[in-house]
């Protein structure tokens, strides 16, 4: 599923269409962005970026983690599992 994911991801950006079909704005449930500041095939201001998002939902949480490449739940599959499941406890 990861893998597919990633390839979706970049056949998106290699045909240059839009990541999101409608606005976040419009995005009524909560967001989780998690992140390895180390990944490779993430651009440089990712964090920014997860910032810039998180302004547009409501209800939106980040994670970015120090260490990990792509993608960062698996990567930092441990860490992320705690995250996610203190995410959805919380919501």
């Amino acid at each position: 599923m990861i893998d597919l994911d990633t390839d979706a991801l970049l056949r998106c950006a290699e045909e240059k269409h839009p990541l999101f079909h409608r606005p976040l704005e419009e995005m009524k449930v909560p967001l989780l962005l998690m992140g390895s500041k180390a990944d490779e095939m993430c651009r440089e201001h990712l964090e920014q970026e997860y910032k810039e998002m998180a302004a547009l939902v409501s209800r939106t949480a980040i994670q970015m983690f120090e260490h990990g490449g792509h993608p960062a739940i698996l990567t930092n599959a441990e860490q992320a599992a705690e995250v996610i499941c203190k995410f959805i406890l919380t919501i």
